[in-house]
């Protein structure tokens, strides 16, 4: 089974996920998503920026706020999965050893 990696140019990532460029600039800056590249012109994203950008635009109209709100509750939403992980897998521990 092969594994596609969509690349997309500012242009491109810009039409995909209906953003200006001025409004995904903002967003990079707010480090909400990470192009590969130096410069804007040079700037590659993938399918996992596309889905990133589409719920941080999400989030934001939602909310109302600014980006750099949108990039602290989407941090936060990350460790809250990570935790909620944790705690699962730690659970199944605690019940295997409990069985013994």
């Amino acid at each position: 089974m092969s594994t596609l990696i969509m690349q997309l140019n500012i242009h491109e990532f810009c039409q995909c996920a209906e953003l200006t460029q001025v409004t995904l600039l903002e967003i990079v800056d707010h480090g909400i998503v990470e192009p590969s590249g130096t410069t804007p012109d040079e700037w590659l994203f993938d399918n996992n920026a596309l889905v990133a950008v589409k719920r941080a635009r999400r989030l934001q109209s939602d909310l109302q706020i600014d980006w750099a709100g949108v990039a602290l509750a989407l941090q936060l939403i990350d460790e809250l999965e990570q935790l909620r992980a944790e705690n699962s897998h730690l659970r199944r521990r605690l019940s295997r050893l409990e069985e013994r």
